[in-house]
């Protein structure tokens, strides 16, 4: 994030849970040493006859896009988008609940969804 328009103070924030996941499935360029990034692990002994052939090797090739190294622009992209698909299911949720019918819930009053305002014939008490 850009602090006031000045780029040295900003607040870069490095997506370290995202970087571990890469580096379990084999990533090596973060320095995590965990399942497939650790030679010496368990699961990359076990796993050399089971992976697919050269697995290691692709998702750690700069040439390819299997595994991109991803950073703090990632990170904020990531969040942006989920804090997006949060609010438009939050509000989506809240008006299906809110609302009095629908076609695919006529008999909601029926459930003890109903307002005041609604009158008696359909569930509400004015």
């Amino acid at each position: 994030m850009l602090a006031f328009g000045t780029p040295e103070k900003q607040i870069l924030i490095e997506p370290i849970f995202a970087q571990w996941i890469q580096s379990a499935h084999g990533k090596t360029s973060y320095g995590f040493d965990v399942l497939l990034s650790s030679t010496s692990g368990p699961a990359f002994n076990a796993g050399r006859n089971i992976w697919l052939p050269g697995w290691l090797n692709a998702v750690n090739e700069n040439r390819n896009s299997l595994f991109l190294t991803i950073g703090p622009g990632d990170f904020l992209v990531h969040h942006a988008i989920a804090l997006g698909l949060h609010t438009t299911t939050l509000i989506l949720v809240k008006g299906a609940l809110d609302a009095r019918g629908s076609k695919l819930m006529p008999d909601k009053k029926d459930f003890g969804y109903s307002f005041p305002c609604d009158g008696p014939g359909r569930g509400g008490y004015l």
